[in-house]
């Protein structure tokens, strides 16, 4: 009997109901492959906000220091319109021609850039705004074309001056 009432606990589990919107009762499908965030409906934009480090001192880029540098055209895969920025030029304009970025900071952790990257003229480091109002890191070729994504969710730079 224990056996029986084992297996028949272990069939019911192994069913499920098909997900169904609480709010319509129309059922709903399982999201398929990676999530995309393209995907998501647009959420309001966030302030921009950006900490830097700079020589162990922590400050913090607003509005006021993004919009103190020309926005590049950009767009995602979908066409949609994204506000994109130079890292370089940022860095530039902010700490001197000599200054570059060597690390991004965000939701996957540090990400180097190592000091040829950051010199090839052929390449761009970019920073852009997502749906959900945060910053991506990404490198665009020399006709603007941008690269796969290389960190999600940028929360701050480490600088270094010369």
């Amino acid at each position: 009997m224990h056996k029986a009432l084992m297996f028949a606990a272990l069939i019911a589990c192994g069913k499920s109901e098909p997900a169904v919107d609480r709010a319509t009762g129309d059922p709903v499908q399982a999201p398929v492959g990676k999530h995309e965030d393209r995907h998501e409906p647009i959420a309001t934009p966030a302030k921009l906000v950006l900490d830097i480090y700079n020589a162990g001192q922590k400050t913090t880029w607003g509005e006021a220091e993004f919009t103190a540098v020309a926005k590049m055209a950009g767009s995602a895969s979908d066409g949609e319109a994204r506000d994109t920025w130079s890292v370089r030029e940022l860095v530039h304009h902010h700490f001197g021609a000599t200054a570059r970025a060597i690390t991004v900071i965000g939701s996957d952790g540090r990400q180097a850039i190592a000091p040829p990257e950051w010199e090839d003229s052929k390449r761009t480091p970019i920073l852009h705004t997502t749906r959900k109002g945060s910053l991506k890191f990404r490198w665009a070729d020399e006709t603007g074309k941008w690269g796969e994504t290389v960190m999600k969710d940028v929360s701050g730079l480490e600088i270094v001056t010369k």
